[in-house]
């Protein structure tokens, strides 16, 4: 048995904060699928771990930056996907270039040095389709960084893949509760019938390589999570099938909440009935996770619960990402 981390873990304001910049801004995070800048001048903004983001296309290259003017922090973009020529902070009005640098100070009144004032840049690499940032600029390369993941993608055509629905959840849990949760099979008769009826859960298994976890369990014939579940820590999951893929990444977004958002990604010459299925099923398990993970979240902040013990045959994933998470705070 192996005691897992007290209650202020998932409830201390100071501790989210110091996981957001420890954690969230060190790691590369995945923020959904490249398709969406394909075109010169199109963008995707969102806001990672608190941390606004915008990625451009600047004439084939993709940059990444703070999504704040270096003005007085007004956003160069509103939240979601769109088109540009230039990024203007929706607040004064000063204009940048795609590249970051800056243009013009809008009506300022006085000399700005340019040079001093470019956008703040955010690291951008894509993998096989996916659209990944790290806000520190430390990380290593992309595919060092995903390790096993790489491996065992190998043998799928991601690239023929096209996405066919995306979606976002807000729950109402610390982002560690979603991800040990993530990380055991142990639940699945309890809290997923449907799941369960798909999947001996008896004979789920969690493969530990370094930051990453395989999970596998043995299916009936037709069920649509026929194929490998990946995840790299702090929340990376992609789910392989046999009629396409998902992804599905997770942030904080405060000590007890958590953004998940997934996109899901089909051969466009299967039926749509096909990959429809894979998304509802999907968006079941979430559903369902979400009661658990909520309630959870409530009785760790009743004042009532003790550290865990966690289960030497079922929770080795949940520990891992207790371990990384603690590593990384130190």
């Amino acid at each position: 048995m192996t005691d897992g981390l007290p209650a202020s873990a998932y409830t201390d304001p100071e501790r989210h904060e110091r996981e957001r910049r420890a954690v969230f801004a060190a790691e590369w995070i995945a923020v959904g699928d490249a398709e969406r800048l394909h075109d010169a001048g199109s963008y995707v903004a969102t806001v990672v771990a608190g941390y606004p983001i915008v990625v451009v296309n600047d004439d084939g290259t993709l940059r990444g930056f703070h999504n704040l003017c270096r003005h007085r922090s007004g956003p160069l973009v509103w939240d979601g996907a769109g088109s540009c020529r230039s990024l203007v902070c929706r607040y004064h009005g000063w204009s940048y270039s795609l590249a970051g640098d800056l243009r013009s100070a809008r009506d300022y009144g006085g000399e700005v040095d340019a040079a001093a004032h470019s956008l703040l840049a955010v690291a951008v690499e894509v993998w096989r389709g996916l659209l990944f940032v790290n806000l520190d600029g430390e990380a290593p390369p992309l595919t060092g960084w995903l390790g096993e993941v790489v491996d065992r993608c190998a043998a799928y055509d991601l690239e023929e893949l096209r996405v066919v629905h995306r979606s976002g959840h807000d729950l109402a849990a610390n982002w560690k509760v979603y991800a040990e949760n993530y990380q055991e099979g142990y639940h699945i008769p309890l809290v997923h019938p449907g799941l369960h009826r798909q999947v001996d859960s008896s004979r789920y298994e969690v493969a530990l390589f370094g930051p990453v976890a395989v999970h596998s369990a043995p299916t009936r014939d037709g069920s649509v999570t026929d194929g490998a579940w990946l995840w790299r820590f702090p929340g990376f999951a992609l789910n392989l099938y046999r009629t396409g893929m998902s992804l599905e990444t997770y942030w904080p977004t405060g000590p007890t909440s958590t953004r998940v958002e997934y996109t899901f990604f089909a051969d466009p010459s299967r039926p749509a009935d096909e990959w429809e299925a894979t998304v509802a099923n999907s968006v079941t398990v979430l559903d369902e996770d979400r009661v658990i993970c909520e309630s959870v979240q409530r009785n760790l902040q009743s004042g009532a619960s003790l550290p865990p013990v966690l289960s030497p045959r079922h929770e080795q994933g949940v520990a891992l990402v207790q371990r990384l998470v603690e590593q990384a705070l130190a």
